[in-house]
């Protein structure tokens, strides 16, 4: 298995790049798995959800679960896990990840290799210690799932997480808390500025307007936007400025983006569940919650029987 946290390859920022943000068409294979009719994959695998996929992704979904190992109670493939007489309580819902994967275009090799990377991510030994304390949270501040959010203001994926992410905390209040955290990339001239921007209206009480103003409006963060954005929500525009070029909040934004890259962070937006890195697109988001929540509930195990 590839390295979870290894520098990321072409390959793997071409793959998650496509599962977050849902912008690149990956190529399918020429020869795929043998479609299956709807009552044989039943009989093969009769505790999957099978709902909405065609004879081909029910072919697909068998080929994956045949070369997937079970990360449950059953020790055994994940088709195998899927028998009528298994207890196993989690393959059922691992094979409804793989499903939602191939609903979503993927291939068997594509799915087999974000299942691979998905649940390899959930030991202990692969999270990493994110601090929660030094950045702004949304969110109720006793929700056991934090999300650690590495971005950038100047990249458009990072502009597009942000619904997904309100929605999430919307959608799953009181489970879920979201800490923001600057990642300002070298190739984006404006964004170091715009952190800066953020700061300062962090230290004001109005980082969370501020930053929607950013992404709302990323194509517009010269010295006379940021100033407009401070000004429309009642802070010094002038003053926030000087800050800036003053460099006053330069070590807090390199803080926040040296423990990224400590973290194996090399893009952007890199979200972190409970120090687990996120490897499923923004649709999947409220999914990979209620795991986080199965996994803690278990102290660090799956719901086997």
């Amino acid at each position: 298995m590839m390295a979870l946290f290894a520098r990321t390859s072409p390959l793997r920022a071409a793959l998650l790049a496509a599962l977050l943000v849902g912008c690149v068409s990956l190529p399918a294979l020429a020869d795929g798995p043998r479609p299956l009719p709807e009552d044989e994959a039943r009989k093969l695998m009769p505790r999957a959800d099978l709902t909405g996929l065609t004879d081909e992704q029910r072919g697909i979904l068998y080929d994956v679960a045949g070369d997937t190992i079970d990360y449950a109670g059953c020790k055994s493939t994940l088709a195998a896990c899927l028998r009528a007489d298994v207890k196993d309580k989690h393959a059922p819902r691992m094979a409804k990840l793989a499903a939602m994967l191939i609903l979503e275009g993927y291939t068997d090799t594509q799915v087999k290799f974000f299942l691979d990377q998905y649940y390899g991510s959930f030991p202990k030994e692969h999270r990493k210690a994110l601090r929660s304390d030094d950045c702004p949270l949304a969110g109720e501040a006793k929700a056991p799932v934090v999300i650690v959010e590495y971005s950038d203001y100047q990249c458009p994926h990072c502009a597009r997480a942000v619904k997904p992410l309100h929605d999430l905390l919307e959608q799953m209040k009181g489970k879920v808390r979201l800490c923001s955290k600057y990642f300002p990339l070298p190739g984006h001239p404006r964004s170091m500025q715009a952190a800066g921007a953020a700061e300062y209206a962090r230290a004001h009480n109005k980082f969370w307007p501020m930053h929607e103003a950013l992404f709302a409006q990323q194509d517009r963060l010269e010295d006379a936007d940021l100033k407009s954005y401070a000004d429309k929500l009642g802070l010094d525009g002038e003053e926030m400025i000087k800050d800036i070029y003053a460099g006053k909040f330069n070590e807090a934004i390199e803080k926040q983006k040296k423990e990224g890259l400590e973290a194996g962070v090399d893009s952007t937006p890199t979200l972190f569940f409970d120090g687990r890195q996120m490897t499923l697109g923004t649709a999947l988001l409220p999914f990979t919650v209620d795991d986080e929540l199965e996994w803690q509930r278990n102290g660090g195990a799956w719901d086997k029987e």
